[in-house]
């Protein structure tokens, strides 16, 4: 039968370059020696070696065997293992580790220097094993990297968004045999995918597939919808089947898909692949949709081998009027989002990527932009349980054989998650709407057409203001994506493209791009935090600028974003930029800044305030938020005592009251309202009403006093993670909302993985045990131990 080997335990990790780096290439198989194969100290022969072999090696080195191998082969038989080797876990980024550094060239990528670094895991394979086809799986590794396997050199993998397989079934040792090395590479010095922070290493799931020598093929296995009548369903069933054997086999399939049962017999010739087709019709079926996420079971067997997979049953189209989900029009209220993560760079795991799509869903995000990088198999999970419609972004179209080859590879694997409904083939391409561009979209086009029955072909185009846009260009679309087409920086570029192609389908991919700083409100350079209110910093400007000037605040206000939005339903929504903060791409601030401030969430997860206008905005059920907090020290108050307070609801009116005593109601207009109003110390209260009048929803600051104590609370429980915040507290137990003390953090019966802040210019030491609180609050990710309780302590 089917099993994986989870091999993400007890890695030996070495930072820089070796002493001596392994050779790629082998005069005599499986004899590089070093620590792609056994070392002395690990008291296993370095490899099998006949009589016949034996003898040669003497005779070529006069009696002296083991100088035979570094005579004939150069065999390494010098490296060993010493203390710079360190014991790791996987996923594992070791780019968090490393101290920021100020050196302009690292900004954009997060203030990190890149190097090369070794992972090396030895496994024994039990004897029921040999039979079978072993395939060792990488998810995802940042860095150019290579590999070995006991000895012999197994190839190499570009992107770190891509998976890399390798079949080692005739390479590996079982049990008495001994144990098998596997050594790889990692080296970020090559070349960076991206302009923010990309992290480095191992950072996804390995584990060993084994497979009967007739297997069901996993990236083969495809059910897709091809149309929905009333509660009727037509769908299509794809599997391959592959015979490692040399005879010709005869297999009886069985499938069961969404309770529909088939049983087929096929032949497969010997050492071949080969794809089948069936049709199906569903008479009662269930919609997949962000509101009710229903997912279907399908499942193959024959005999040795089991596949099961989820899967959705839904439409996509997309016309000049908009995006239609199921066939009917859809607002798309979507985030895009790089995939860091407070604490723990880019090794992020299910229940921190669940995490992510929670917060956001309770915003009322329905759609999520894997920008600018295929969407991770944690991600993809995540939107079809949990309801967000998914667009998969490809990293460069280069119409290079490699990247196409990584291309056909995620679609296949992506293909039959539910959430999937747009393929983006790039994003803000300096060779778009080109001729030379046209032609390498092609190729990437009809890898889509050709793998995926479902998902619309859209383009991330950040367009001239003059609308200039080619026409052999478009033909590579389903839809033509639209970067801010709602901000002033880009002119009427968009509305030049609507009148010039009435019937083309056009869609806002990228929208807002606004600047904040949790808890800040005030602009603060030399901290590098930007007024929530609204920041004078321009994107495109130096220095602090003048209300209305180009880039002021960001690309585009959040206000700005859902206005154009209201009067342009055409463009299908919005994916604002973006959910969270992320490592790298600190504008408009430099040194000492090191991540970015678009995020509606900080890196940690907590909210920023304009989080509650887009769920003031996207939410029914009845919300208020205040704005700002209510201590002195972080406000701006004018020279009359006047400070600005705002309030985001989705009620009719609004009232605010300092210390009880009522400012004015007022009517609320685009979901807020404000106030400027004289500062006094103590509780800033704000209460909504309904259309009836009638107070429905309220919310309090209070003014508080030195922090005394910092309390604890899980903030997220996943199935192996946890996400516990620490928030400083006053004597009388209030929020303290300026606290930015350093403190001491351990957990016992679990283990902290991350720590984080969300502070933008936080250059600290990479540390486990201590964090500084950031407005008053910092960030621990635990692992913990299975049904064992744990707990944080914490003191100044």
């Amino acid at each position: 039968m089917r099993l994986k080997i989870d091999l993400n335990s007890k890695w030996q990790f070495h930072l820089g370059n070796l002493t001596r780096e392994p050779n790629k290439l082998s005069k005599k198989a499986y004899a590089l020696g070093g620590f792609t194969q056994s070392l002395l100290a690990e008291h296993q022969p370095l490899l099998p070696i006949s009589p016949g072999g034996k003898h040669f090696l003497k005779l070529i080195a006069q009696g002296d065997e083991k100088q035979g191998l570094v005579n004939l082969c150069g065999t390494d038989l010098e490296s060993d293992l010493d203390e710079s080797w360190q014991e790791v876990e996987l996923p594992h980024d070791w780019k968090v580790t490393l101290p920021y550094v100020n050196n302009p060239a690292k900004l954009m990528a997060g203030s990190k220097e890149d190097g090369v670094a070794y992972y090396r895991k030895r496994f024994v394979l039990a004897e029921d094993h040999r039979e079978q086809k072993l395939v060792l799986h990488f998810k995802g590794i940042v860095g150019e990297a290579d590999f070995w396997f006991n000895g012999a050199y197994l190839g190499h993998n570009h992107s770190g968004y891509t998976e890399a397989e390798f079949d080692i079934s005739g390479l590996a040792y079982f049990e008495a045999e001994g144990s098998n090395t596997l050594l790889v590479k990692v080296d970020t010095s090559q070349g960076n995918e991206g302009w923010w922070y990309d992290g480095a290493g191992i950072y996804k799931d390995v584990y060993l597939e084994c497979l009967p020598a007739l297997h069901l093929v996993a990236d083969d296995f495809y059910v897709y919808t091809q149309s929905i009548s009333g509660k009727m369903a037509q769908l299509s069933l794809q599997y391959g089947l592959q015979n490692d054997t040399r005879y010709e086999q005869e297999v009886t399939v069985t499938y069961t898909v969404a309770g529909i049962k088939g049983q087929v017999s096929q032949v497969i010739p010997p050492l071949t692949n080969k794809v089948f087709h069936e049709k199906l019709t569903l008479a009662e079926v269930q919609a997949w949709s962000p509101e009710k996420p229903h997912l279907y079971k399908a499942k193959l067997s024959i005999a040795g081998d089991v596949l099961v997979k989820e899967f959705g049953i839904r439409t996509f189209s997309y016309t000049n009027k908009g995006f239609y989900l199921n066939g009917s029009r859809y607002e798309l209220k979507g985030i895009c989002e790089h995939q860091d993560f407070a604490g723990v760079g880019v090794a992020l795991n299910q229940d921190i990527v669940d995490f992510k799509v929670k917060k956001m869903k309770e915003m009322g995000v329905n759609a999520w932009r894997s920008a600018h990088h295929f969407a991770s198999e944690e991600l993809l999970t995540a939107c079809d349980r949990l309801g967000i419609i998914l667009i998969d972004e490809n990293r460069l179209p280069e119409a290079s054989p490699w990247r196409l080859a990584d291309f056909k590879k995620m679609i296949k694997k992506a293909r039959m998650h539910a959430c999937l409904a747009f393929w983006s083939l790039g994003n803000e391409e300096l060779v778009g709407n080109t001729e030379f561009g046209s032609r390498s979209l092609a190729k990437f086009a009809a890898v889509v057409k050709k793998y995926d029955q479902e998902s619309l072909l859209i383009s991330a185009e950040l367009l001239s203001p003059e609308g200039f846009v080619a026409e052999d260009y478009l033909e590579n679309f389903d839809v033509l994506g639209i970067n801010y087409p709602e901000a002033g920086v880009m002119g009427a570029g968009a509305e030049l493209i609507r009148q010039q192609h009435p019937q083309l389908a056009m869609m806002s991919t990228e929208n807002a791009s606004y600047f904040s700083t949790r808890g800040a409100y005030r602009d603060d350079a030399a901290k590098a935090q930007a007024n929530n209110f609204g920041s004078l910093y321009s994107m495109v400007l130096p220095g602090k600028r003048k209300v209305g000037e180009p880039g002021v605040g960001g690309t585009a206000h959040p206000e700005e974003v859902m206005a154009y939005a209201k009067k342009h339903p055409d463009m299908g929504g919005v994916f604002l930029w973006t959910g969270f903060d992320y490592n790298g791409e600190p504008s408009p601030f430099t040194w000492p800044a090191v991540s970015s401030q678009f995020g509606i969430c900080d890196l940690c997860g907590f909210p920023k305030d304009y989080y509650y206008y887009y769920q003031a905005q996207w939410t029914s059920k009845p919300m208020i938020h205040l704005m700002p907090h209510w201590n002195e020290a972080g406000l701006e108050i004018d020279g009359q005592g006047k400070t600005l307070v705002k309030v985001f609801t989705n009620q009719s009116e609004a009232e605010l009251f300092i210390n009880g005593i009522s400012q004015g109601r007022k009517t609320v207009t685009d979901c807020q309202a404000q106030w400027i109003v004289t500062y006094q110390a103590g509780s800033l209260e704000a209460k909504g009403y309904d259309k009836q009048g009638a107070p429905v929803v309220t919310t309090k600051v209070q003014t508080a006093s030195t922090p005394v104590a910092i309390s604890s609370q899980v903030v997220y429980r996943g199935q192996k993670y946890d996400l516990v915040a620490l928030v400083a507290k006053d004597q009388a137990g209030n929020v303290v909302p300026t606290a930015n003390q350093e403190v001491n953090v351990k957990v016992t019966s679990a283990k902290i993985v991350g720590l984080g802040n969300g502070d933008p210019a936080d250059i600290s030491n990479y540390a486990l045990d201590k964090v500084k609180l950031f407005m008053g609050k910092a960030l621990v990710v635990v692992k913990k131990e299975p049904k064992v309780s744990y707990q944080v302590e914490v003191e100044f």
